[in-house]
């Protein structure tokens, strides 16, 4: 059984559409798990999902949140409005994010913070690119992103999530290894007890993200420090995804 109930997060990027909606609830309902599962669509497509999420026990998140409450900040959504749509958790710094609109370890700081005011789950994301893990500096990349991303923040009644997503795996159909990955995890775990203790770093979550699927998602989820995955484009199959998520909750009280 695992120590932490695990969790599963569907990402659809700038993907889906009410066709995709329908059908992807439709597969989760009536269906129980001992695993949390959440689907974080485009913003536009919340409160459609609401309609069917009352007959099924997935949850919404966000792909994104504004680091600002309120104000002239065209386009932004802030964490009270995701709120108020029936979000329940928030991705916070997705390696997209970073490398194509320029989101710093400084800003998810914010919004981290921001999130947890409001109630919500921050999904931190932190992971290397191909070029730093080739040049061997993946545990500096990670140590830099945990320590500036977390810096200051206080978890004492709070849950939050990291989500590691090694960006050369992402999208590309490399995923890391279960070895690779728990080296990693344990590694960012040992980040969290250093800052917040040992008691609250074995209750956080640690995710993986990058290329998962039905067929890696066993192997990944039986590492001790793997508690749930992030899953791309795996998730806009319903099929698929469903697979997965019954693979989690399985593995969850095996």
């Amino acid at each position: 059984m695992k120590i932490r109930k695990p969790i599963v997060i569907a990402n659809w990027k700038l993907n889906g559409g009410l066709d995709l909606i329908c059908v992807s609830v439709a597969s989760f309902i009536g269906k129980h798990f001992n695993a949390d599962i959440a689907i974080c669509p485009p913003y536009i497509y919340m409160r459609d999902m609401m309609t069917f999420l009352q007959f099924s026990e997935l949850h919404i998140g966000s792909q994104n949140v504004s680091r600002y409450q309120s104000g002239a900040y065209t386009g932004e959504t802030s964490a009270q409005m995701l709120k108020q749509a029936g979000c329940s958790l928030c991705l916070i710094g997705h390696s997209e994010r970073r490398a194509i609109f320029g989101e710093t370890n400084e800003g998810c700081n914010i919004k981290v913070r921001t999130v947890l005011t409001h109630d919500l789950l921050p999904v931190l994301c932190v992971g290397e690119n191909q070029q730093e893990r080739e040049a061997n500096v993946t545990e500096d990349v990670l140590y830099k992103q945990i320590r500036e991303g977390l810096a200051n923040i206080n978890l004492d009644g709070k849950d939050l999530c990291i989500a590691y997503e090694p960006v050369w795996a992402i999208g590309t159909g490399l995923a890391a290894t279960p070895t690779i990955a728990q080296e990693v995890h344990q590694f960012i775990r040992a980040q969290l007890a250093d800052m917040f203790g040992h008691e609250i770093a074995n209750r956080l979550r640690i995710l993986y993200g990058g290329s998962v699927n039905k067929i890696n998602t066993r192997e990944l989820l039986e590492q001790k420090d793997v508690d749930g995955l992030l899953v791309g484009g795996a998730s806009l199959d319903p099929g698929h995804f469903l697979a997965i998520c019954q693979q989690a909750s399985e593995l969850a009280v095996s």
